[in-house]
């Protein structure tokens, strides 16, 4: 077998865990051994990738890779249910093989700008040809949303892609289907997952069972009338229901009170925050501190191109360092590696840790110790990166 040793003047092993001058000794793509400073290699091959820094492949915890074709096609500036909408009806009138295209060049950018793993929600095309292809790793979620229905047998996972079920919301999944998914979810040890508290619309239909959102039902032929759901706010509906647990991960979360994140803290649930898409479609952004401070490590999700200009985690983690200035850049690269890692169950892809099969990405630097190098990974313009590639593991 041969080993190989990646050395950079900077490795951040994990959020906060630099070393200066550091090695990664890998072999057929696990991490053997991790140090600072010099390391005897007998006949492996030796990297030294520069003066920036090595690190953790980013986790893209939230994406709708097969919305793609959508990019600068659907309104953002009129509100949530006319993009609801017109993206229904954009995606309607495409040619799937457009749709397919775009797909592809999504996850080429997602690799290009170092995201590793993805948590992909829908899809209402196929993906996994183009993430396989890419090299990348992600489970996917199929999504249902309606009324009570059949769940098909899921397709069988493949060394990168783990398939699982999800519910689409709260307020477009009845009660009885979010059950049913959840514990098929749970009889197949999967990871369950719905968008939970995202608009002020689906708090309007919770809570009433009225309003623009129950009109986009009804244009849908979605009949809501049965359901036992009303006169509740989303997070405390999902806690009732017994949604929220360890195996759970709720995505969004913009409209909760503080009663309402200690009982996701609670619950122990994983937590998904799509910041620069809720800007965007609802003009506001999720209460980073709050959950932070009920003990509550969010993933990072980018959401879908019809509601962002990048899929680039770099780009989402620059918006959080702009709109949360209080915040140390060592938690913020925690929520695009290991803590998004751990959302979708896979935490030893969030860290280069011996034992690990973790991808690594390469960004030049000029930093002068660690805390300007993590500054300026997350606040940096026009970064450089790109994969480290190795035997076994692209």
């Amino acid at each position: 077998m041969t080993t190989v040793i990646h050395r950079a003047k900077w490795v951040m092993t994990g959020p906060g865990q630099w070393l200066e001058n550091g090695a990664v000794v890998m072999e057929h793509g696990q991490i053997l051994k991790i140090s600072k400073g010099y390391v005897k290699n007998g006949t492996g091959k030796e990297i030294d990738h520069g003066e920036g820094v090595l690190m953790p492949a980013l986790v893209n915890a939230h994406t709708h890779l097969s919305l793609s074709a959508l990019a600068g096609k659907v309104p953002v500036s009129a509100g949530f249910s006319v993009w609801i909408r017109s993206l229904m009806s954009e995606r309607k009138s495409m040619m799937e093989e457009e749709m397919l295209q775009a797909v592809h060049g999504a996850v080429v950018d997602l690799k290009r700008t170092g995201t590793g793993l993805l948590g992909e929600f829908g899809p209402h095309i196929p993906v996994a040809e183009s993430i396989e292809a890419a090299g990348l790793w992600a489970t996917v979620w199929f999504e249902l949303l309606g009324n009570d229905q059949v769940i098909a047998p899921l397709p069988p996972d493949s060394q990168r892609i783990h398939y699982a079920y999800a519910g689409h919301a709260p307020n477009t999944t009845s009660p009885s289907l979010l059950a049913k998914i959840k514990k098929t979810d749970i009889y197949a040890n999967k990871p369950f997952c719905m968008h939970l508290a995202e608009s002020e619309e689906e708090l309007e239909f919770l809570e009433t069972g009225k309003g623009t959102w129950a009109d986009l039902m009804t244009a849908a032929q979605i009949d809501f009338s049965s359901w036992k759901c009303f006169g509740n706010r989303p997070v405390e509906l999902a806690f009732k229901q017994g949604l929220l647990d360890t195996g759970t991960l709720a995505v969004h979360l913009l409209e909760v009170t503080p009663r309402e994140i200690e009982l996701l803290a609670k619950s122990m649930c994983r937590v998904c925050l799509c910041p620069r898409s809720n800007w965007t479609l609802h003009g506001k952004i999720p209460d980073i501190e709050t959950f932070l401070k009920a003990g509550i490590n969010p993933a990072l999700g980018t959401d879908s191109l019809a509601s962002v200009t990048s899929l680039n985690l770099f780009d989402e983690m620059k918006f959080i360092a702009e709109h949360y200035p209080g915040l140390n850049p060592d938690a913020i690269l925690a929520f695009a590696t290991v803590n998004g890692a751990t959302a979708l169950g896979q935490p030893e892809r969030g860290l280069l840790k011996p034992g690990n099969q973790t991808q690594m990405i390469y960004i030049d630097s000029d930093a002068k110790n660690p805390g300007q190098a993590a500054e300026e990974l997350v606040s940096g313009d026009n970064l450089k990166v790109r994969f480290v590639a190795h035997r076994g593991f692209a």
